[in-house]
């Protein structure tokens, strides 16, 4: 395969340096060149930077490379001097960082890295959370099959678990009947199996799986982008109902990524991951849900909040009912 496909792989960080850097590098060992990575940073402390900066400084190779115009927000800011930039060349790849003055959530963090690559004309986007580490052909293989089957809008590869080698957390997603009225967890039909010798070929999927998914950038600015309604949670559920109406959703089982899962969305307590899955599951319900979908779905939510105020007493049980409880009142006030 030729090396001629203008890919940006967009990457959004938040106060986890450790995990970001081990994804870059996982990046940068691809045997596919043509890339540029778009690190979109939420607002993390200065540590977080600092540490990527001192890492990016040993990758350096050629400081001569200008970041091209991108639009300014209010809530954003371009580092694009030479002195700041985290700028790295070799083979055509380079790592830009767009730091956000506030953490807007995932969601509209990765629309951020998406504008960017728009408006800069790349023809793939890669979204790659920074718990992700890649092998070295999956980003190959992944565009191999989006250029080849032109009526692909989005593929994603096996994603395994990352301290479970043998486990794999995600390669298929269905939209069962029972999904969006009796979830209990966000990853409820995300099927996990211990065994995946087996799992090899290309099939169809109702949902892309958002944490490492590759789009053609045409399908996914007409699609609008992610839903900023979101600051996390089931967004790739959500977005990839839009996907669907421009190309087909395709998991690729013949490659495969590894998942440290929610290193991020843990770094900022158990209440407040609580309170942002359980609203962004009520607002997916919302957004494509059935009317069956909203009387059960939302009336399964709003009962289970005494199942949570049994459990009150055990481990984390406080902070898990104030997330729960918080996230209803605010779905549901009117």
């Amino acid at each position: 395969m030729s090396n001629s496909f203008s890919t940006a792989i967009v990457i959004l960080t938040w106060n986890d340096w450790k995990n970001t850097i081990c994804a870059l590098e996982s990046i940068l060992q691809s045997n596919y060149n043509n890339y540029d990575i778009i690190l979109v940073d939420n607002n993390s402390y200065h540590n977080h930077l600092s540490k990527i900066k001192d890492w990016s400084l040993n990758k350096v190779f050629n400081n001569d490379i200008n970041l091209k115009k991108f639009t300014k927000k209010k809530n954003i800011k371009i580092i694009n001097t030479k002195k700041n930039s985290i700028i790295f060349n070799k083979n055509k790849k380079n790592i830009y960082l767009i730091k956000n003055k506030k953490n807007i959530g995932l969601t509209a963090g990765l629309n951020i890295g998406y504008n960017f690559a728009l408006k800069n004309k790349y023809k793939y986007i890669f979204r790659v959370d920074n718990d992700i580490i890649l092998e070295k052909k999956t980003l190959k293989n992944l565009l191999q099959l989006v250029e080849n089957k032109k009526e692909i809008a989005a593929v994603s590869p096996k994603i395994n678990h990352g301290y479970l080698i043998n486990t794999v957390w995600w390669y298929n997603f269905k939209m069962t009947w029972f999904y969006l009225k009796f979830q209990k967890t966000m990853n409820l039909n995300k099927y996990r199996i211990t065994d995946n010798s087996d799992l090899r070929g290309i099939i169809n999927t109702d949902s892309i799986c958002g944490c490492c998914s590759l789009y053609r950038s045409s399908s996914l600015l007409k699609s609008g982008l992610g839903d900023e309604d979101f600051f996390y949670g089931p967004e790739d559920i959500e977005l990839s109902y839009r996907l669907s109406k421009f190309g087909l959703l395709k998991s690729n089982l013949n490659s495969k990524a590894f998942h440290k899962i929610a290193r991020s969305s843990a770094i900022s307590g158990l209440q407040v991951r609580k309170y942002n899955e359980i609203k962004g599951f009520l607002t997916l319900i919302k957004k494509i849900g059935s009317r069956s979908d909203k009387i059960v779905g939302y009336t399964y939510f709003f009962f289970r909040i005494f199942y949570y105020l049994l459990l009150i007493k055990k481990k984390n049980g406080k902070e898990t009912f104030k997330g729960y409880t918080k996230a209803c009142y605010d779905f549901f006030k009117i």
